[in-house]
């Protein structure tokens, strides 16, 4: 006999078959007998016992609890080579002002400066850069912030 059997015998939910059968092995079985005083004894306990209700977003806490516990955490590394390059190229900078120094001193001719600045000066220059630092910067806020910022909505 099934344990869910006896526990409807207890219950009062067996049908006539079970009990019946139930009843022929008590008479014939001192072990069936044994268990079932144990079945018995715990089915009055789990009477006995109050049953705490639970919340009534409990359920929907533990599904919102267990789906952050399985997503996977991606832990990016920054680059370092952007700063390794301009590391490098302000100590090569520096190193190129320092070994044109003695020559700049010793040299008598005069340099005229007017037009390399007046090309910095000039409007299409700046709006070039001006235009080029906002691709960077639109880059740079596609990559850094609306990127992982819509991978995030895709996974939920």
């Amino acid at each position: 006999m099934k344990d869910e059997d006896i526990f409807d015998i207890l219950d009062g939910i067996a049908s006539e078959e079970t009990i019946r059968q139930h009843q022929k092995m008590l008479s014939e079985s001192a072990d069936y007998q044994t268990l079932f005083s144990e079945y018995s004894h715990t089915h009055t306990l789990l009477i006995d016992t109050s049953v705490e209700k639970t919340a009534i977003n409990f359920t929907d806490k533990l599904i919102d609890c267990w789906e952050v516990s399985q997503e996977t955490v991606v832990i990016r590394k920054s680059s370092k080579l952007p700063i390794y390059f301009l590391t490098g190229m302000t100590i090569m900078a520096v190193l190129l002002i320092i070994s044109a120094l003695p020559l700049i001193r010793q040299s008598t001719i005069q340099i005229d400066l007017s037009k390399p600045l007046s090309i910095v000066q000039d409007k299409l220059f700046t709006r070039f850069f001006l235009i080029i630092n906002a691709l960077v910067a639109l880059f740079f806020i596609d990559k850094r912030i609306l990127k992982p910022y819509f991978e995030s909505r895709i996974k939920i």
